[in-house]
């Protein structure tokens, strides 16, 4: 996949292209949809399949302190979009140079590429303040004579798919909804550090990653069933976010995993999080024992899960 990550870098191929129009900050199912319509067109007219997306979130810019948590890292969505068979990725900055382009500076910039199509989402918005709308790409399409595909928003159990929508179910817990809007496992990843020493006394070893640094929204706290993966290899486990409440003793959340039937010293490897299900809340018990007692049994309920 062709990565091109400049207004001026934009110029003709040899061949023409489709080009799906969207922030696509979560790749999500309403996203998928939208990217999909674009391949099935370039598959039906001989076209290259290009996305269009910012490299960051357009809030960053104009309202910083409203700016949304990522919900998929770059390396993961240049993944998906590969294997959803994207030729080439436009992903420019969003700053004042782009935000201060009329709807028709923008499609000005875009007609540099040589497409016969667009395909957007049926809320698709551009240029200066928003103020491109799909009727104006109506127009623009009717004059430059190029197809325009317009998708209309997916849906979940009667709830419109955003990107909003699968932050807030992700921060109140929900994630098997989240999941379902995603159309995968929600993740997390970073560098595996040393905690407090505490899991191995309680039988119950954790890999943690610290989340006060984390660009990526965070599960509510509590216990989720997980499944991680290590230098290429996958593993079934536990995890808990949270403060650790029984002992009051960290000062920001962390991400703690427990890894079933694994004995290694993994400090300061990548660790990826998929979250599969919640099982409860985070809680302060009365002794050790008691909290020991209910890790037990988030153990069998994980395993369960996983029908291990």
């Amino acid at each position: 996949m062709e990565i091109i990550t400049s207004l001026e870098d934009f110029h003709s191929f040899a061949r023409p292209c489709v080009i799906a129009l969207g922030t696509f900050d979560g790749l999500h199912l309403g996203h998928q949809d939208v990217i999909g319509a674009a391949a099935e067109y370039a598959a039906q007219n001989n076209s290259r399949l290009a996305v269009f997306t910012f490299r960051n979130h357009p809030f960053s810019l104009i309202r910083p302190a409203e700016a949304p948590m990522s919900l998929i890292s770059s390396e993961k969505k240049y993944a998906l979009l590969e294997k959803m068979g994207v030729d080439l990725l436009l992903e420019v900055p969003f700053d004042l140079q782009l935000a201060g382009l009329s709807p028709q500076e923008f499609l000005q910039q875009l007609s540099k590429l040589n497409f016969n199509c667009l395909a957007v989402g049926e809320n698709f918005n551009f240029g200066y303040h928003g103020s491109g709308n799909i009727a104006t790409l109506q127009e623009f399409a009717k004059a430059k004579g190029f197809k325009l595909i317009v998708r209309p928003l997916v849906s979940k159990n009667g709830i419109i798919v955003s990107s909003t929508e699968i932050r807030h179910l992700i921060s109140a817990g929900n994630i098997s909804e989240a999941n379902m809007m995603l159309g995968r496992r929600y993740e997390l990843e970073g560098t595996i550090v040393k905690g407090c020493q505490r899991g191995r006394l309680l039988d119950f070893p954790t890999a943690n990653i610290e989340l006060d640094t984390q660009q990526a929204a965070v599960p509510h706290t509590g216990v989720y069933a997980v499944r991680v993966t290590l230098s290429g290899a996958s593993y079934y486990g536990m995890a808990n976010i949270g403060m650790n409440p029984t002992f009051g003793d960290i000062a920001a959340a962390r991400l703690e995993t427990h890894i079933f039937d694994f004995a290694k010293d993994i400090y300061g490897q990548h660790m990826t999080v998929e979250f599969h299900k919640f099982i409860r809340s985070e809680q302060k018990f009365a002794s050790v024992d008691i909290l020991r007692r209910q890790l037990m049994s988030d153990r069998i309920a994980c395993r369960n899960y996983f029908d291990l």
